[in-house]
């Protein structure tokens, strides 16, 4: 089975889409999302429509991000930057309450089929932290139940991966073959906010017949997502982002 995982779409409609029309081209069978379908970006109701359709047509698992969380209420703004706060605010009074209730139901994390998902970490998903390093990694396999975990929250793909004999190793690639006797900790990066320094949308498919991980890079249209967050009057930031990945 081929399965497509991405995560931290924030509002950006076309990143969205153009990473739906790659994963249509790579006859994914079944979909994981990683959370915030919200926040940032100019389009969280369109992007939640496409969302709840995918799951619906082709089936799959959805999980929360913090934004989506905080959208409804259900985590505090208090960590967020003041950027992320004024989108959040403005994201809550675009959405309705069919929305609302939707993102109050994801859950944080997921087992299932060989794998464990988590928007940001698996030692305490609801708080949040992230996995940025060889020791946050470690303290994250100690608990991971399974040989292969999923997380995003970063916005930075990365390939974790943890020996009993060698320890914790990390690499930047994009082709990570499945080795026995190890565990894999893999950041599927963002959809529609990359922060790795590369601008084009990310997503990850996992084979798990072939036992491979790909991460995947997409060109959109980055022009007409900045030029919609600056009509609708988000912070500069959210779109000059968006051009330089960071």
């Amino acid at each position: 089975m081929k399965y497509g995982l991405f995560s931290d779409v924030h509002g950006n409609l076309e990143a969205f889409q153009a990473v739906l029309d790659s994963m249509q081209d790579e006859s994914i069978d079944r979909f994981v999302f990683l959370g915030d379908i919200v926040g940032y970006g100019a389009d969280p109701c369109a992007c939640l429509e496409l969302l709840e359709n995918l799951t619906d047509v082709k089936g799959g698992q959805c999980l929360a991000g913090n934004h989506d969380y905080a959208v409804c209420n259900k985590t505090s703004l208090e960590n967020f930057s003041s950027i992320a706060r004024q989108s959040i605010e403005w994201t809550r009074s675009r959405l309705n309450q069919e929305n609302m209730l939707f993102l109050s139901s994801l859950p944080l994390a997921v087992r299932g089929d060989g794998f464990s998902a988590a928007h940001a970490n698996f030692l305490a998903p609801d708080a949040w932290g992230y996995i940025l390093d060889v020791d946050d990694a470690f303290s994250n396999f100690c608990i991971l139940k399974d040989s292969l975990g999923f997380i995003a929250h970063s916005h930075r793909p990365l390939v974790f991966s943890y020996h009993a004999d060698q320890g914790v190793d990390w690499q930047l690639i994009e082709h990570c073959p499945l080795r026995s006797g190890y565990q894999y900790i893999i950041n599927i990066g963002s959809v529609g906010q990359p922060r790795d320094g590369d601008p084009r949308a990310c997503y990850v498919v996992y084979d798990d017949e072939k036992k491979v991980i790909d991460i995947k890079r997409v060109d959109y249209n980055i022009k007409v997502a900045q030029t919609k967050i600056l009509t609708a009057g988000l912070p500069l930031l959210c779109a000059q982002r968006l051009q330089e990945g960071k």
